[in-house]
């Protein structure tokens, strides 16, 4: 079933934010309907960000691209940003979630 305005705008994003949102270098989940934004931290408390020349949010994305998904690394600083197709399923949804949460994971495991 496709995820539609009338359906569940905000399906992607809520799901998202419960998979990532508590990890302790993602500072904020934003975005409205379908489109959505992962901002990572260095600290989350003091939301103090990585210096510009780690490329966290690049590294994010390749990871994120060999799981078969395509994300874009803002160029504001360290934001992987979604903007899915408007007839994205549950489904396919949630397979972009799990990778997005894998490929944020491994990124930082390696950092």
């Amino acid at each position: 079933m496709a995820i539609t305005a009338t359906q569940s705008p905000d399906y992607f994003r809520s799901e998202l934010e419960k998979a990532v949102g508590g990890h302790r270098n993602v500072g904020d989940v934003r975005g409205d309907g379908l489109t959505a934004a992962v901002e990572f931290v260095e600290d989350k408390d003091d939301r103090r960000f990585f210096d510009a020349g780690r490329k966290i949010g690049p590294q994010v994305a390749a990871a994120l691209l060999e799981r078969g998904v395509i994300g874009r690394a803002m160029p504001q600083g360290d934001i992987l940003g979604f903007a899915p197709p408007l007839c994205l399923t549950r489904e396919e949804a949630d397979v972009v979630v799990r990778a997005a949460a894998d490929a944020i994971e491994s990124v930082f495991k390696a950092i």
